[in-house]
């Protein structure tokens, strides 16, 4: 591993060369970005019944990265020591390129732990046709976020993806449109089989993405599919597991009629056509925000937004509402407001006669520069848990975490 980031920080130092020289014509393009940041994370966690568990460590428990149900398992943060990402995004300036995203979250290690994509490109017919090979990502097709970061492709090995981009419907007017489909691997390793059941063409083609995103002047829309071979899992009789549908719907009318405001949509749907029920997994948010380019001659003066989800496994589902408000002083270089957040889980619940599954507040003061943040947070969350029983002991089965995070983020 060591010998595969040094190669790549290699080429990475003669591209880097190789455009600055070229950039004279005019044609090369080299764009490095990414972010780096961490932060003090302090953190308390309590089932009711027993005592307090408190943890110190380095991280940036952000909205990016954050999960507090993993305070109580003594992790503190998903962000480990923090992140360091790097993009890297060069074209030759004949239509070539390729594309590189690396994130290092543990510090401790000597080279990052996750290659997030890393893959050639090449654009066709006047840019109407584009084909990548490699470890995909960046795709068209995704959920976008927040909440939900998802796309179909694999990210477990290589593939390739191409992607169809009429130049008539926008030279009509008729807005902006890309399908296309992408020939990779399984998501799944459980689903390769052993060795005695080598995968046919057709195994693998029934794993291929579909995808297509319309944009228009009043809202963009994009979806991708995922056909399942039936292959299924190895220790498994053959069936129909279904497909998998990912979605991200954006309005623009709203935005033209009221400035500031916006709505949006994003889901994910497991289990298309599945034969069994235990194969179904839906999670769907909403998000509606409202930040006034002006107000009483004050410039953005706030943020409000709510989030909306739901969420379907088998028997269970879950119901989130997490709203919240900021206001923003000297043109955004401050910021203070808090967030919310309450959910309930109906089915089969994880105490039954529960009056929610979690609620939680969580103040915060930001201090915003023009390509980076200070940020100062307290997060409190009370949240029903399942395992040993607690009541038994004459208390609820209920955990409380808190923590404070001081964190640093700076763009490039």
């Amino acid at each position: 591993m060591k010998k595969t980031l040094a190669i790549f920080l290699t080429a990475l130092l003669a591209v880097g060369f190789s455009a600055s020289v070229f950039a004279q014509d005019g044609e090369p393009k080299l764009k490095i970005s990414g972010e780096a940041k961490t932060g003090i994370s302090w953190a308390e966690s309590q089932d009711e019944g027993k005592e307090a568990k408190t943890n110190l460590r380095l991280g940036s428990a952000d909205d990016a990265n954050f999960n507090p149900a993993n305070i109580r398992k003594g992790v503190g943060d998903e962000g480990a020591d923090g992140r360091f990402r790097l993009n890297l995004d060069y074209e030759n300036g004949k239509g070539l390129g390729m594309r590189v995203r690396i994130d290092w979250h543990s510090w401790r290690d000597s080279v990052p732990d996750s290659w997030a994509y890393a893959f050639g490109y090449g654009n066709f017919f006047e840019d109407q046709l584009t084909v990548s090979i490699g470890r995909l990502g960046a795709s068209p097709w995704s959920s976008g976020g927040p909440e939900l970061w998802k796309e179909l492709e694999t990210t477990r090995t290589g593939g390739m993806r191409v992607e169809y981009k009429p130049a008539f419907m926008q030279e009509r007017g008729w807005g902006k449109v890309n399908v296309g489909f992408v020939l990779n691997w399984f998501d799944d390793p459980d689903e390769e089989g052993s060795a005695a059941t080598i995968p046919t063409l057709g195994d693998i083609l029934q794993e291929s993405v579909l995808g297509v995103s319309y944009t228009h002047d009043l809202f963009m829309a994009r979806f991708a599919y995922r056909l399942d071979n039936i292959r299924d899992h190895k220790y498994r009789e053959k069936e129909n597991e279904g497909g998998k549908l990912l979605y991200r719907v954006e309005e623009y009318m709203l935005r033209e009629l009221v400035p500031g405001l916006s709505a949006w949509a994003l889901g994910y749907y497991m289990g298309v056509g599945a034969e069994k029920d235990e194969y179904y997994e839906f999670i769907n948010w909403q998000f509606t925000e409202y930040s006034p380019p002006e107000l009483f001659g004050l410039a953005t003066p706030f943020t409000a937004q709510l989030r909306l989800g739901y969420e379907y496994i088998t028997n269970r589902s879950v119901f989130h509402v997490r709203p919240s408000f900021y206001w923003n002083f000297f043109d955004k270089l401050l910021s203070v407001g808090t967030s919310f957040s309450f959910a309930q889980d109906f089915g089969h619940k994880i105490y039954d006669g529960s009056p929610f599954l979690y609620i939680g507040f969580e103040p915060k003061i930001q201090i915003n520069f023009s390509s980076s943040y200070i940020a100062f947070v307290y997060n409190w969350q009370r949240m029903y848990i399942s395992g040993d029983y607690p009541e038994r002991r004459g208390a609820d089965p209920i955990n409380q975490t808190q923590f404070i995070n001081l964190r640093f983020c700076v763009y490039y």
